[in-house]
């Protein structure tokens, strides 16, 4: 188990450790557990650590004091929040926090423990259950927004990420392809699922790692590609379209751009009406 410990105070980092040593023990966890410790003694540190870790061996939890030497308070949590989405975290409060411990926990927080009542049973009690609700709150919203045929985002899912994709698009002025694919009917209950999964597997491997895919209705998906350097908005349709025909795979596609600026509701009406079997026409 890989812990982020965020604190500024030496003798706190010290008391912190021997009490993370000692749960490693096994005395403290349900069997034994190898705790690998990495220290942060401000803000900068930690941000530092959790932008290279990222891309390495993932943290497992965070221990965060809310008073550092660069930042203090609700404005370190925020930006903890904001850096280590993905991670569960534990605030370490002073005695005259705990009313500002209770409601960064409402604010998405796992848990708070007074630093100075701070001990290998109540701490290794508090870590356990940190992860445990981190992972079933993620299982939780996974499920909210992915198709569990799929495994692909849902249309809510999709609706939600694909506006920012063109929010971003207007920002930046590049281009965006919106695209609809469709499964031809005809298929029973059965077959039909067989059919989704792997017209599923076949887009996935037609989707660059920043393009966004997802089911958004019984038989069809969405997709968006942003307009880059390397492959245009048309060469990228042109590609998926002819790799899509032999598996009786339809598209439709619409473009934003500064030219046609539309909602994501219109690019994807306009990508359904170009759905028809008919050489498809694009807007640019």
């Amino acid at each position: 188990m890989r812990v982020l410990l965020i604190e500024s105070e030496p003798e706190d980092v010290l008391f912190l450790r021997d009490v993370l040593m000692e749960i490693g023990q096994g005395r403290y966890w349900s069997n034994w557990v190898n705790i690998e410790v990495l220290d942060a003694r401000s803000w900068t540190e930690a941000s530092a650590i959790l932008s290279r870790e990222a891309a390495h061996e993932p943290i497992d939890i965070v221990l965060l004091d809310l008073d550092l030497a660069d930042s203090q308070g609700r404005d370190t949590f925020s930006r903890a929040q904001l850096a280590a989405q993905a991670i569960p975290m534990i605030l370490l409060v002073g005695g005259y926090e705990e009313s500002l411990g209770n409601q960064l926990v409402r604010e998405g927080a796992q848990d708070f423990l007074v630093k100075k009542q701070v001990d290998c049973a109540p701490l290794a009690h508090a870590m356990r259950n940190a992860i445990e609700r981190h992972r079933l709150l993620t299982a939780s919203r996974a499920a909210s927004t992915h198709d569990t045929l799929t495994g692909l985002l849902n249309r809510a899912g999709f609706l939600t990420s694909a506006d920012r994709d063109r929010k971003l698009a207007e920002r930046l002025q590049r281009r965006l392809l919106v695209m609809v694919a469709e499964i031809a009917a005809g298929y029973g209950d059965q077959r039909r699922d067989l059919a989704l999964v792997e017209a599923a597997d076949h887009l996935r491997s037609l989707a660059g790692p920043a393009d966004l895919l997802a089911r958004i209705e019984c038989t069809r998906f969405g997709m968006t590609i942003f307009d880059t350097e390397v492959e245009s908005v048309e060469e990228a349709w042109s590609r998926i379209h002819k790799a899509l025909r032999q598996h009786r795979i339809q598209l439709g596609a619409a473009i934003f751009s500064a030219h046609h600026p539309d909602t994501l509701d219109a690019l994807l009406e306009q990508a359904v009406n170009d759905l028809a079997p008919a050489a498809l026409a694009m807007r640019s």
